[in-house]
C-alpha cells in the first residue's frame, strides 16, 4: 500500500539519480585516464536525456543555470540544469582513489559562489546539488555532504534520495516504523536545497532560534545520516533486489545503450 508522502526530488531528477546509481553499481564503464572521464560524462548525459532532465551546462561550462560566480572566477562545471521548479548542479568524479572530503568542500564552495552570483529570480529557485562518483567516497566526505545538503551517489551505498523514496512509498517493508520515521526526518534533511542550508545558518547566527538543526546538532545529525545510509540503505536495496531481481542491470543497460559507451570497469 502506498503511504502519503512528500516527494523529495522532482520526478525527472529522481529518474536521473536512479539511472546514475544503476550505471555505477553495474560497473558499466571502461577506459583509463581522460577517456574514462569522458565516457563517464557521456554515460551521465545519456541518463539525463533518458530521464527527461534537460541540461543547460555540460563539461567545461563556467556557469550554473546561466549564472556566473560572484567572484568572477571561472569555476568548471560538469553538468547543471535549470527550470522554474529547480536548479541542479552536478559534480562527476571517476577517480582511482576514493573521493576525499576536500573534493566535497571544493564543490560546496562552487555552489556558494554560483548562488551568490545569481540574479534574484534564479536565487529563489531551489538549488539541488549532487556528487556522482564511479568509486567510493570517504566517510568524512559523506558526512560533509549530509551537513551541506550535497547528495552523494556512489556504487556501494544506496543513494539517500532513493532510501527516502523507497521508504515513504511503502517499498521498504523490511524497515520498522521507527526506522521509516528516521528516514523521513534525517534523510530528507540531508537532501535539502542550498537555500535551506543558508536559511538555517542565518537563523542560527542572527536570530538564535531554538530547535534548529545547526551547530553541534547538525554534526550529530550528519553522522546519523551516514549510519542510516549504511544500515538501512542496505536493507532497502536488498528488499528491492529480492522483489525485482535484475532491476539494476536492466536499468543500466537501457541507459548505457543510449549513451553509446562500451566496456566495463
Amino acid at each position: 500500500m502506498l503511504r502519503p508522502f512528500r516527494p523529495l526530488l522532482p520526478a525527472n531528477v529522481l529518474d536521473v539519480v536512479v539511472r546514475a546509481f544503476c550505471l555505477i553499481r553495474s560497473r558499466a564503464l571502461g577506459g583509463v585516464g581522460r577517456r574514462r572521464g569522458r565516457d563517464f560524462e557521456r554515460l551521465f548525459y545519456g541518463a539525463c536525456h533518458r530521464g527527461g532532465l534537460s541540461l543547460t551546462e555540460q563539461a567545461g561550462a563556467r556557469t550554473v543555470g546561466g549564472q556566473q560566480s560572484a567572484s568572477g572566477f571561472w569555476h568548471e562545471v560538469d553538468a547543471a540544469s535549470r527550470s522554474i521548479r529547480h536548479v541542479t548542479h552536478w559534480e562527476l568524479k571517476h577517480l582511482s582513489a576514493p573521493v576525499a572530503k576536500n573534493d566535497l568542500l571544493i564543490f560546496n564552495g562552487k555552489g556558494l559562489e554560483f548562488h551568490q552570483g545569481s540574479d534574484q529570480f534564479v536565487a529563489r529557485v531551489p538549488l539541488l546539488r549532487f556528487l556522482l562518483s564511479g568509486g567510493a567516497v570517504e566517510g568524512e566526505g559523506r558526512q560533509y555532504g549530509a551537513l551541506w545538503g550535497i547528495m552523494v551517489i556512489e556504487p556501494d551505498r544506496f543513494p539517500l534520495p532513493l532510501v527516502y523514496e523507497a521508504s515513504v512509498r511503502g517499498a521498504a517493508e523490511w524497515l520498522s516504523p521507527l526506522d521509516v520515521a528516521r528516514v523521513k526526518d534525517l534523510v530528507a534533511w540531508a537532501c535539502r536545497p542550498l537555500q535551506v542550508v543558508l536559511q538555517e545558518l542565518g537563523d542560527f547566527s542572527v536570530a538564535g532560534r531554538e530547535g534548529l538543526r545547526t551547530g553541534p546538532t547538525a554534526v550529530r545529525a550528519a553522522r546519523a545520516v551516514v549510519d542510516i545510509q549504511a544500515r538501512l540503505g542496505e536493507v532497502v536495496l536488498d528488499q528491492l533486489e529480492e522483489e525485482w531481481p535484475g532491476w539494476v542491470d536492466e536499468t543500466s543497460e537501457s541507459t548505457w545503450g543510449l549513451s553509446g559507451c562500451q566496456g566495463s570497469y
